[in-house]
């Protein structure tokens, strides 16, 4: 099989399905990635793979921040405004927040790591432009609350860009 697909996509285990698997509906738990360089000017090792951002970022308050999005919510705030599923409720199990160097890029890479049962369109980058936008200084906690209780897509920040996501793990079980 991995001889006859591209060589970023390998597959690693192989396991009988039942009949109604469907690899979208079928999943327990998504986890997704978003990073994001900090640094004067974007490292070209990163430049498919990540969101650029020249200012400082406070990562410890967007860490904080990170977890006031735990829990089972209904995100409207979060999501496209047009939308055909039943229900915005999500229960999101895990989210952090944190950074590392790369010497090779010479820069702060932040990682965005959020798992949950199930995910919006544009949810994870909507909540991830809206922490980014605390980490920045010009949101804070009280009115990150205020768009998840109200579900007030004015309260919440811009959509980070696509580059910097990754669906990271799929969990059946």
């Amino acid at each position: 099989i991995n001889g006859n697909i591209r060589r970023d996509v390998r597959v690693m285990t192989v396991e009988k399905a039942s009949d109604d698997f469907h690899a979208r509906f079928s999943a327990k738990m998504k986890t997704y990635v978003y990073r994001v360089v900090s640094a004067p000017v974007m490292s070209p090792f990163w430049l498919r793979f990540a969101h650029h951002e020249a200012r400082f970022l406070d990562v410890g308050q967007m860490n904080e921040t990170a977890r006031l999005f735990l829990g089972e919510h209904d995100w409207t705030a979060f999501s496209a405004a047009r939308s055909d599923v039943e229900t915005r409720v999500r229960t999101i199990k895990n989210f952090t927040v944190e950074s590392f160097w790369d010497a090779r890029a010479n820069a702060s890479v932040i990682e965005f790591r959020i798992s949950a049962n199930g995910f919006l369109r544009y949810m994870v980058r909507s909540i991830v432009g809206t922490i980014l936008e605390v980490g920045r200084g010009k949101k804070d906690s009280d009115t990150i609350l205020t768009a998840i209780v109200s579900g007030d897509r004015d309260l919440a920040g811009k959509t980070a860009p696509a580059n910097g996501l990754t669906l990271l793990k799929v969990d059946y079980e």
